[in-house]
């Protein structure tokens, strides 16, 4: 996957160095050759003269106006070229994303060519899209803020700072997220915040400050002096890998649909193979194996000639000796999704650590009680399945490291509390944790700020902490069988949330923080004994159904319902 990036930048530069030479070009008023243009065109690049390469691009834009990558690669020529020409290069960049709108990278030298332009609510509309792209991740979030704050958007800015600074980061990043922080709480509405975060650096692990806290009192925090960010310099290739957030590009979401992951439904239907020594002849191409249910208890020696299997699960084996099969499973140097599902693993051993590629492990329906502090070491995990093992009561402190973790399921264990470190795994998309005996959720559930599916049915839970409205992507939300009664006022600031069930718990009264929300099409909340749903609720218009308890809600709520919105589904189920 590593190589499939190389491949395209390795690519991406060859056509920047001869795509467009394959034409004749004037130069000095004499007629070039192809060799001739090339030959000077690499040179110029060779030697770093952009504005001779300019003039080469310039002249062939002109031949070919319809040729789209060749505008990037001006741009991107343009941009060391003195005088800076960024309107030019704005406008290079606009034809360019207009024909290919999913190319990240251009958008984000698009967003840094806004900030050199002074075009604030333009850069920061751009960095809004790669961020619901790719998701939040530090460098993103404090470009933002930065934006954000050079717009003087200060609450805005205030936000987005507070967030960076729950996430990963050296002593210096955080702390200037943090300070930066406090400048934009006192320069926009909120003066007494930013004094008691000056007030209290010690508790997030920074040194006091008594000369911010001078400078704060006496009103001496000039925006002048702070609006100035010095852009990043970095190559197509860094900029790639930071939108990805340093973590490995396989995408769990190709289709956008954050409900599931589809490749592990294509790895169920892979047919099951009994015969592992018959593909011996072709094993260089065999790249997923599903050996589920062979009976092995221990690994067959055939299969670690099998270099290049990706995929391989192993479910419904009954392997004697779980460490040596780990070890052996170790030297499979492509491995990257291991199942083992329902293989009777009582103990999973520390050195699951060797399996640091894997980006996916399932370990569904085992027997294990805890799991080893080493899974923080499976750094590259995107996904993590330890469901259904029913004596597991505690999760490692070191899962908070899967910072490329993305979806996390732990239905059907005995947590009893949800632990504050998963919610500093910040690039969770989903999270399951249905039927697992909890009664709280951490206060801190609000830093996981690209989640948006939270499945966390049939628990224990009376209340939601007031930090669960920062769930802003939020689209998905089950909290069906608890025992809720309300929500949080902060839960009406979830203005991306879908859908939502609230089905089984102990409302009496619909709850009003529901009212506000602008995207919501689905609401569920029979099984519960609310004794009538309010008509505003019917004047929203991305609202398609909700679902009630006639036990409850009387036949004329519900035709008043349907009358002020006829395109309304109000369906009765007990």
């Amino acid at each position: 996957m590593k190589s499939e990036l190389r491949s395209k930048m390795t690519h991406f530069f060859r056509t920047l160095l001869v795509g467009f030479l394959s034409i004749l070009l004037f130069s000095c008023g004499n007629l070039l050759s192809d060799e001739e243009v090339q030959e000077r065109y690499q040179k110029a690049v060779g030697a770093k003269n952009w504005k001779a390469a300019k003039d080469l691009i310039d002249e062939y834009l002109k031949r070919k106006p319809d040729d789209i990558p060749a505008y990037f690669t001006r741009a991107r020529i343009a941009s060391n070229v003195a005088p800076l020409d960024v309107k030019g290069i704005i406008a290079d960049l606009n034809t360019y994303i207009d024909k290919t709108t999913e190319n990240s990278a251009a958008t984000m030298f698009r967003f840094q060519a806004y900030l050199h332009a002074g075009e604030f609510e333009n850069a920061l509309k751009d960095i809004e899209t790669i961020i619901q792209r790719h998701g939040r991740n530090p460098f993103l979030l404090s470009w933002k803020a930065n934006c954000a704050f050079l717009a003087q958007k200060f609450d805005l800015a205030a936000k987005i700072y507070e967030q960076r600074t729950k996430m990963p980061g050296t002593y210096e990043e955080v702390r200037n997220n943090y300070y930066y922080m406090i400048f934009s709480k006192h320069l926009g509405s909120n003066k007494e915040g930013a004094m008691w975060d000056t007030a209290f650096l010690d508790n997030r692990g920074f040194e006091q400050d008594t000369l911010l806290l001078k400078a704060l009192m006496s009103d001496e925090i000039k925006f002048e002096e702070l609006a100035s960010f010095e852009l990043p310099k970095l190559t197509i290739e860094e900029l790639e890998s930071i939108i990805k957030n340093d973590c490995d590009e396989f995408d769990l979401f190709p289709d956008k649909d954050y409900r599931r992951a589809e490749i592990m439904n294509e790895i169920a239907r892979e047919p099951r193979t009994e015969d592992l020594e018959a593909l011996l002849p072709k094993k260089e191409e065999v790249y997923i194996l599903n050996l589920a249910a062979n009976g092995y208890k221990e690994l067959p020696k055939t299969l670690l000639k099998f270099k290049n299997v990706q995929i391989l699960n192993l479910s419904a084996n009954k392997f004697t000796d779980i460490e040596k099969t780990i070890e052996n499973l170790s030297q499979l140097p492509n491995l990257r999704i291991l199942i083992l599902n329902s293989c009777g693993i009582k103990k999973l051993p520390e050195n699951i650590q060797l399996l640091d590629q894997l980006l996916i492990l399932s370990l569904y329906r085992n027997g294990f009680k805890k799991l080893p502090e080493s899974i923080g070491e499976l750094r590259n995990l995107k996904m993590l399945d330890v469901g259904n093992n029913r004596k597991l009561t505690t999760l490692p402190k070191s899962i908070q490291k899967l910072q490329c973790l993305q979806i996390l399921k732990i239905s059907q264990i005995k947590l009893t509390h949800l632990p504050a470190e998963v919610a500093l795994c910040s690039q969770l998309v989903i999270l399951e944790a249905n039927r697992s005996h909890i009664k709280t959720l951490p206060e801190n559930i609000g830093d996981l700020i690209n989640l948006r599916n939270l499945s966390i049915h049939n628990n224990n839970l009376e209340k939601l902490p007031q930090s669960f409205g920062n769930l802003e992507v939020l689209q998905h939300l089950t909290l069906g069988s608890n025992r809720l009664k309300g929500l949080p006022k902060s839960f009406k600031n979830l203005d991306n949330l879908a859908r939502i069930s609230l089905d089984g718990n102990r409302f009496e009264t619909f709850p009003k923080e529901l009212e506000s929300l602008k995207s919501v099409y689905s609401i569920i909340v029979h099984d519960t004994p609310i004794k009538s749903i309010p008509y505003s609720i019917a004047d929203n218009p991305t609202l398609d159904r909700i679902i009630v308890n006639p036990r409850y809600i009387s036949q004329k709520n519900i035709d008043s319902l349907k009358a002020i919105n006829p395109k309304l589904y109000v369906i009765p189920q007990k």
